[in-house]
């Protein structure tokens, strides 16, 4: 074997780093004590957890940059940016901190987070209580099938990554009710139960309103998705925040026009309200109903 050979055949020793050892290591003229930092340099070079980090660049944070748009120029998960520079919380992030991008090639520029304006506060507030459904689509039949394809956005066709904010049934469902739209769907739920990010997003509005929804939270997304969450009775979030996938935001509640605990839930796609239900993950009861139907 030559790597035994090599080390049988070292005769020099350093007596000051082989004293500081176990007086098994100084024996056979160093060579356990070599054998036994050999298997050191491999462990700690080839453990997952421990291994240094490879391909990747440093990103200086610069003023109004959050983990958020970090993780939107990078096209990388904000919990994979995390874990990567060993974070607490995606607003554990500071101006002039040095954050490691995994797999990046090159450092790229990120787009400060810029606050609504009043006047768009209030136009996202007052969408709330519109209660008119969406702008129906131009049928299929106006458009050649290219155009059609052209016009979908990315996400259309694939699975979105999306995860229920609460666990609970759905008393009220998207659609007609009365002679008004519901925009979004109800969830029941306990009071206090925590309400989470149904994405990685930004928070661009967090308050009580004035609307039927009372205190409510605003959560831009990546691909002009954008997701409401009603009727808490405690915000967490605030605006300006990074905020990632399953990330406690607030709690269930009854503020605004209720009659009872629950979350109203939206899903809009560049402004038009979109039926969420279809494209979050499915419960054990949809899969029942769904068995049944079969």
């Amino acid at each position: 074997m030559p790597l035994l050979s090599y080390l049988l055949k070292m005769e020099k020793k350093d007596s000051e780093i082989i004293s500081t050892f176990p007086r098994i290591f100084r024996c056979g003229n160093g060579f356990l004590l070599r054998l036994f930092i050999l298997f050191l340099f491999i462990f700690f070079s080839t453990s997952p957890g421990i291994a240094r980090k490879k391909d990747g660049v440093y990103h200086t944070v610069t003023q109004g940059v959050t983990l958020y748009r970090i993780s939107q120029a990078y096209k990388i998960p904000i919990a994979k940016l995390m874990e990567a520079n060993k974070l607490s919380s995606p607003s554990a992030v500071k101006v002039g901190k040095k954050l490691f991008i995994p797999g990046a090639k090159a450092v790229l520029p990120v787009e400060p987070y810029i606050p609504l304006s009043p006047s768009e506060k209030k136009k996202l507030e007052e969408s709330l209580d519109a209660g008119e459904p969406p702008a129906p689509l131009p049928p299929a039949s106006e458009y050649s099938k290219e155009r059609r394809d052209s016009e979908k956005p990315p996400w259309w066709g694939k699975e979105l990554d999306i995860m229920w904010p609460i666990q609970g049934k759905i008393t009220s469902p998207f659609g007609p009710r009365g002679k008004r739209f519901h925009g979004g769907i109800d969830i029941r739920s306990p009071s206090y139960q925590e309400v989470k990010a149904a994405m990685d997003g930004e928070v661009i509005l967090a308050r009580h309103t004035q609307t039927g929804y009372g205190k409510v939270v605003f959560l831009r997304h990546d691909s002009g998705f954008l997701t409401i969450y009603g009727h808490l009775n405690v915000i967490m979030a605030k605006e300006g925040d990074a905020v990632r996938q399953g990330e406690s935001i607030g709690g269930v509640g009854s503020t605004g026009r209720s009659t009872g605990p629950h979350l109203h839930f939206e899903l809009r796609h560049n402004g038009r309200p979109l039926n969420p239900h279809p494209l979050l993950p499915p419960t054990i009861e949809d899969l029942l109903e769904k068995a049944v139907k079969k």
